[in-house]
């Protein structure tokens, strides 16, 4: 893959001409069926421009779109998967604790639990609570009667697959804006999914930061509580896409920001670093479903952006100087 013709100047000098109108690549199942896996590659993940594929999943998606919560007992009740616990629909976000603490990034509470009990929870109905199967890690997703690889990709991704990852929400349910380190395929088997984007040539606009992690510990329903995780996470940003405060953050003028809406049925080819911020939608009483493979491509623009990211992060592990507002504050501007 290392080889596919792209250069460090092309990529650093050029990088406008590259996308199509709309910024994103549009294709079908049926492209992808006569003109390869390789050619997908080449197109998208070696220039690190995202895209969709409608239809790639379609069969799937005309069963799992019918699925009611009885549906979803009846053929999964039993199976075994991780369900996270937020006090508010947006499941990741960062905090300024203090000037003298800095800021912290809190994680949502964690529990494995069978399919059933996740259902339980959502028909309980809570408002003080918001509840998702997200991320959820399986080894082999035929147990599920999914697939271990995305259909016609199988030749790109398996052979440095990293993660499959299950998410199953009713909404609303927000994955604030943070961008993951490997290569992604995500296929919408229910419902829809936004997602808004931020190209990583203009890393730097979106305030990239470091920052301590916490997590909530659900000690009752809808009852949370905070625990320092001795681990930092730099991949969170400090702008919020959805109320940009540009007096802060004035650099994000300049960012590349575009909207990309995956239906029932499609894949999102999503390239490494790109930052993104998803929300999840499903009609009344069904799920929005989606699955995810992560893999190492190792693309030129992969290595470009990584050493990028190495040299912009403001550290908001630390204090502020002494009679200063912190840099890594709270916006004025929040949901």
């Amino acid at each position: 893959m290392a080889g596919d013709g792209f250069n460090w100047t092309q990529l650093s000098m050029s990088r406008a001409g590259n996308f199509p109108p709309g910024g994103y690549k549009q294709y079908t199942a049926e492209q992808v069926r006569e003109k390869g896996a390789m050619w997908v590659w080449h197109t998208t993940f070696a220039r690190s421009i995202p895209a969709v594929i409608t239809g790639l999943a379609q069969e799937l998606s005309d069963e799992l779109s019918t699925w009611d919560v009885d549906t979803m007992r009846r053929k999964w009740g039993q199976k075994d998967v991780m369900v996270a616990f937020s006090p508010d629909k947006y499941f990741q976000r960062g905090w300024l604790i203090d000037n003298k603490t800095g800021r912290r990034l809190r994680a949502p509470h964690r529990q494995r639990m069978l399919v059933d009990s996740y259902l339980d929870e959502v028909l309980a109905g809570r408002q003080d609570e918001h509840i998702a199967v997200q991320q959820s890690p399986h080894r082999d997703l035929s147990e599920f009667g999914l697939p271990n690889s995305p259909p016609l990709l199988e030749d790109l991704v398996k052979p440095t697959l990293q993660a499959t990852n299950l998410w199953v929400a009713t909404p609303p349910k927000t994955s604030v804006l943070h961008y993951d380190w490997q290569d992604s395929v995500l296929l919408q088997l229910s419902g829809s999914k936004r997602f808004t984007v931020i190209d990583p040539a203009r890393l730097h606009t979106a305030y990239p930061c470091v920052m301590q992690m916490e997590s909530y510990v659900r000690v009752a329903p809808g009852v949370f509580e905070t625990r320092i995780v001795d681990r930092e996470i730099d991949n969170f940003p400090l702008v919020n896409v959805s109320h940009p405060d540009f007096e802060r953050f004035p650099l994000f003028k300049d960012a590349h920001v575009m909207t990309i809406d995956v239906p029932a049925g499609a894949a999102l080819i999503l390239p490494a670093y790109w930052y993104h911020q998803v929300e999840s939608f499903a009609e009344p009483g069904k799920f929005s479903v989606a699955l995810n493979y992560w893999f190492q491509g190792h693309s030129l623009a992969t290595r470009l952006y990584r050493t990028l990211r190495e040299n912009v992060f403001l550290n908001c592990t630390l204090p502020a100087m002494p009679g200063e507002l912190h840099p890594c504050r709270d916006s004025r501007l929040r949901d």
